[in-house]
């Protein structure tokens, strides 16, 4: 009975010769499934990297508009031009009662 539980080697690696001749096809599939998946997997990674750092350069920049826009609003606010207009250039209010009005249409 343990002789006929002894595998000679000859007969292991036939058998796996047979096995593998058998299912060759089907390993091909699978090893070219996983390299598939691995090399989309490597790409997915890529792709949301990019998109990663595509969004915090997004947020960034609007941010940054949003500031601008509020420099804008301040800079271009007419008592700051009315303070400037008056402290660098010399103007002052107009005084209407010192104004005359021609008309042009006699």
């Amino acid at each position: 009975m343990i002789k006929d539980l002894i595998l000679k080697n000859d007969e292991v690696v036939n058998d796996i010769k047979v096995g593998f001749s058998k299912y060759k096809s089907s390993l091909f599939i699978i090893a070219t499934s996983l390299l598939v998946l691995v090399l989309y997997s490597q790409l997915n990674y890529k792709v949301e990297s990019e998109i990663t750092k595509l969004n915090m350069e997004k947020n960034y920049l609007v941010a940054e508009n949003f500031k601008l826009k509020n420099q804008i609003t301040v800079l271009s606010s007419p008592e700051r031009i009315s303070e400037i207009a008056k402290q660098e250039g010399g103007m002052k209010k107009v005084d209407y009662n010192q104004v005359k009005f021609i008309d042009v249409n006699e």
